[in-house]
């Protein structure tokens, strides 16, 4: 497949005051954003094409390699897209290639687009990161009246709530609701106080999206779009089950490796319940234009020291219980507020990664040299568990020293 070198501009709106009349389709509101965009190709230097033709290869040969499905890839540099590709097929046995604006579930990329639209609402004063999460939900409890009244909103995005890890995760996994898990976090002994150490979550992290319902009056998945998708003009993503199949034409579906062998699996709806901790769904060309957000070039959505107080370090995490290890000359590793970092080759990297339902998602950046990347696919694979990670040896030059291995993938 021939290479597609995709700039999409960047659409300045005020979402503050947005109003959408009753009844108006916003999804044909993306379509139309999206017929609206210029495609135009970068002048790139020698060492910038040289590094987006070497990945190309690398993830061209990792399918052959491997054989998964596919995926999408989208690298952006000092303020452009500089490169975005489909691979392979969006479901096995089939003609049908991906491309650009195929549509992926991310799982726990979302908690990026979760504390991102927090951080927005506190830019806005609409509440603080240290407020009681009783303060907006009032029937909300933990085990002890003492831990209830100390749970701040902070701990809740950086998973230091003091809950075991994944608490009840697996009644999202059996089928419950979000109401139905939230309503028995109040039986749990914790393992510590909050905010004293780092336990990873999904339900209680979903606690972010019902505080900020009650705060506006909206729906969780309006105000992402209202304040994020519409405005960087992020035409194909959404938020929920439904909203996976938007355009049935142009959506990934999801494998699993089994008997060594990729098999195509039905899309779950499970984990759209906890939608703040793995409801998005979005292509590589969305992707695009949510790093250049990250990095900085949309301050009139949100300012540069809000984006560096989510990225800083709120809890030491170990580099063994994280993706951060597949950094080249990783050292520490830390959550921040709905993202990781790691200290790689002394540089600091954001990043997170997701699996949920046979899609594997990952996306780092570094905002100190305005380079990102992202990539989407519909099945687990060495590829792209160690796809960050090479992603870095070759933009920096270094030699790669991976060894394969299993990478944690939330």
């Amino acid at each position: 497949m021939r290479k597609a070198w995709i700039i999409i501009p960047l659409l300045a709106v005020v979402m503050g005051t947005l109003a959408i009349p009753a009844g108006q389709d916003r999804f044909s509101l993306r379509r139309s954003l999206a017929s609206a965009s210029e495609h135009k190709a970068p002048i790139l230097d020698a060492a910038t094409t040289a590094l987006v033709n070497n990945f190309d290869t690398h993830v061209r040969k990792s399918i052959d390699r491997e054989q998964f499905p596919g995926a999408a890839v989208v690298i952006v540099k000092d303020g452009m897209v500089i490169f975005s590709k489909g691979y392979g097929v969006k479901t096995l046995n089939s003609t049908d290639s991906v491309n650009t604006y195929t549509l992926f579930r991310l799982a726990s990329l979302s908690k990026g687009f979760a504390s991102v639209l927090a951080g927005m609402l506190v830019e806005d004063g609409l509440f603080e990161w240290d407020d009681p999460v009783v303060k907006y939900c009032p029937d909300f409890r933990l085990r002890s009246r003492e831990y209830t009244d100390a749970l701040t909103l902070r701990h809740v995005l950086s998973h230091t709530t003091g809950l075991p890890r994944q608490t009840y995760s697996n009644l999202i996994e059996a089928g419950n609701t979000y109401a139905q898990a939230r309503s028995r976090l109040r039986e749990v002994r914790l393992t510590h106080p909050p905010g004293k150490h780092y336990n990873y979550q999904n339900v209680a992290y979903s606690l972010i999206g019902e505080v900020m319902e009650k705060k506006t009056g909206r729906r969780y998945e309006d105000l992402l779009y209202r304040r994020i998708f519409l405005p960087l003009e992020m035409t194909n993503a959404g938020s929920g089950f439904g909203n996976y199949f938007i355009d049935t034409s142009n959506v990934a579906w999801p494998h699993r490796l089994l008997k060594n062998a990729y098999t195509r699996i039905p899309v779950s709806p499970k984990y759209y319940e906890v939608s703040p901790a793995a409801g998005v769904n979005a292509c590589a060309a969305d992707m695009g234009n949510w790093l250049l957000f990250l990095l900085g070039h949309r301050p009139d959505l949100m300012s540069k020291d809000a984006l560096d107080t989510m990225f800083s370090k709120q809890i030491a995490v170990p580099l063994a219980e994280t993706n951060g290890r597949a950094f080249p000359k990783a050292e520490e590793a830390w959550y921040g507020l709905g993202w990781r970092g790691v200290l790689s080759n002394e540089r600091k990297v954001i990043y997170h990664g997701g699996y949920v339902n046979g899609f594997r998602s990952e996306i780092a950046f570094i905002p100190s040299e305005d380079v990102g990347i992202a990539i989407l696919s519909n099945s687990p694979s060495w590829f792209i568990n160690s796809s960050m990670g090479r992603f870095f040896e070759m933009y920096w030059g270094l030699p790669n020293e991976q060894q394969q291995e299993t990478v944690v993938a939330e």
